[in-house]
């Protein structure tokens, strides 16, 4: 190992079949620049190589320029046998490493394998759960620990417009405990408290959490949001209409927005020129990190052993609605879950009433009463 100053590094790896790689760690303008590979990226061949190699490589990344970018037109064949033979210790195969090849060339690679990265969405991975069907959830999650981190780099990189391996269903989930087991406290006390504390949470992350809790929509729709999906009528009503491309459901599905959320919008949120422009410009990964540090923040009671995560806001929202006397069947259509049975096929509910419904769980945050007057249908049949 080669110490070139603080926070730089080189280490030299002899392969099986007795060549040696040049691996660089470093730091630039504040981005921390991992396990680069100089031999694969530059050819360095001998450790002066490898150090002129790293000096230009920095020169360019002062310039923002990334000079390891060069996955764009690369196969994904390419990329995800490079990212497993990254794995191999010396450049030998491991049980664990084949495993991962297995699972790539059975599912992965008859359907993406030929494709180059910036053509890759979601529709493919789709394609390959559906090729999954019939496996347990565990063998299904293969997807996710081969290539979630791949899609996310490419992501970052700016060369996919999402990490599509995200907000994949891998089948049933396990149950978790009910809140008051989980939870040292009421869960009115927990919304609040969400409520209160990200209002003043990061700027970075606090217009994003901020409709996690108001709007309790599925993170990774939230975060694949554009300007051109928020909205404005002309009777200065606010709203959020999502294409099927975004929804879960896959349908299109309109909601409203909250005061609160409207003062965080950027100025030019309307302007026709930014429709394709990204609400949010963080990456996936930083969203379950933040959502931790409010949930610290806000001084939530979480029993020991139990985790409270951005999903359970939905739970709360259709379980604190239905304690005050909401419809339970209303409340649930404003979540969009996919729903069988006669009932909620034909069920249409209006945006008014959903609406209404909304304004009562924002009422209900902003305030310190635990009853929610509701100004909808209540405990009738629908």
């Amino acid at each position: 190992m080669y110490y070139l100053g603080a926070k730089v590094k080189i280490v030299t790896l002899q392969c099986a079949d007795g060549t040696k790689h040049y691996y660089a760690n470093c730091m630039v303008n504040g981005v921390y620049y991992q396990k680069k590979n100089l031999t694969k990226y530059f050819g360095s061949r001998t450790l002066k190589q490898a150090k002129e190699h790293l000096e230009d490589a920095k020169s360019l990344m002062r310039k923002g320029i990334n000079p390891f970018n060069n996955s764009l037109g690369d196969k994904i064949k390419d990329i995800v046998l490079a990212h497993i033979d990254s794995k191999k210790h010396m450049g030998k195969p491991s049980a664990y490493t084949k495993s991962l090849e297995g699972f790539y060339y059975n599912y992965v690679d008859p359907v993406i394998g030929h494709l180059k990265m910036e053509k890759v969405g979601d529709t493919h991975v789709q394609k390959i759960m559906k090729s999954l069907d019939g496996y347990a959830k565990e063998y299904k999650q293969n997807l996710q620990i081969l290539m979630f981190r791949i899609f996310e780099k490419e992501f970052r990189k700016g060369n996919i417009p999402h990490n599509p391996c995200y907000d994949l269903d891998y089948g049933k989930h396990k149950k978790v405990p009910d809140f008051d087991i989980r939870l040292n406290e009421s869960i009115e006390d927990t919304a609040r408290k969400l409520y209160r504390t990200v209002l003043s949470f990061n700027e970075k992350y606090r217009l994003f959490l901020l409709m996690t809790v108001m709007l309790v929509r599925r993170v990774g729709e939230t975060h694949k949001l554009k300007y051109g999906n928020i909205q404005k009528s002309s009777d200065g009503d606010w709203y959020i209409i999502v294409k099927n491309d975004i929804t879960k459901t896959k349908i299109d599905e309109k909601y409203p927005l909250p005061i609160e959320v409207i003062k965080l919008l950027p100025e030019d949120i309307l302007n026709k020129e930014n429709e394709e422009k990204k609400l949010f410009n963080f990456s996936e990964g930083g969203i379950s990190l933040n959502w931790n540090k409010l949930t610290k923040e806000a001084k939530i009671d979480i029993n020991n052993g139990y985790k409270f995560t951005s999903h359970d806001c939905r739970k709360m929202f259709i379980s604190i609605l239905s304690f005050s006397g909401t419809n339970s069947d209303l409340a649930d259509r404003c979540l969009s879950h996919s729903q069988g049975g006669i009932k909620h096929t034909y069920l249409d509910v209006p945006y008014r009433i959903r609406r209404e419904i909304f304004e009562n769980w924002w009422k209900f945050l902003r305030t310190n009463k635990n009853s929610i007057q509701t100004e909808t249908a209540t405990h009738g049949e629908v």
